[in-house]
């Protein structure tokens, strides 16, 4: 079961999650998605973060991107947050969230039940 997450309860949620997330995109025209683990900040109305050249190139002026927070602790859900993330330099990206949820724990196997 997924809990839904707005920017209202970002701030909470960081606190929860910390601020270490893996940021993926994807080329423009596509390809291979690309990961990143980065830091983020929020600062009411976008997260920021500096992630290396690669990630910059694929954000561009605006590209959809996905942050994966894993779970506090094993048996507690995932942040996924989806928005829009742009460089804003040479060094800096911001991401605009557009949605998220909390998302359930993975099964102990394959086929097993989910930790809800």
């Amino acid at each position: 079961m997924s809990i839904p997450v707005t920017t209202d309860d970002l701030a909470t949620n960081l606190e929860e999650y910390g601020a270490a997330c893996f940021l993926l995109s994807v080329p423009p025209g596509g390809g291979h998605p690309k990961v990143a683990h980065v830091p983020v900040v929020w600062d009411g109305e976008v997260l920021r973060c500096t992630p290396g050249g690669g990630t910059l190139r694929n954000l561009g002026e605006g590209a959809p991107v996905t942050l994966v927070f894993p779970g506090p602790t094993r048996d507690s859900h995932s942040m996924l947050l989806d928005g829009t993330g742009r460089a804003v330099d040479e060094e800096t990206a911001e991401i605009e969230v557009t949605g998220g949820v909390l998302h359930r724990p993975a099964p102990d196997s394959p086929g097993d039940e989910a930790h809800c």
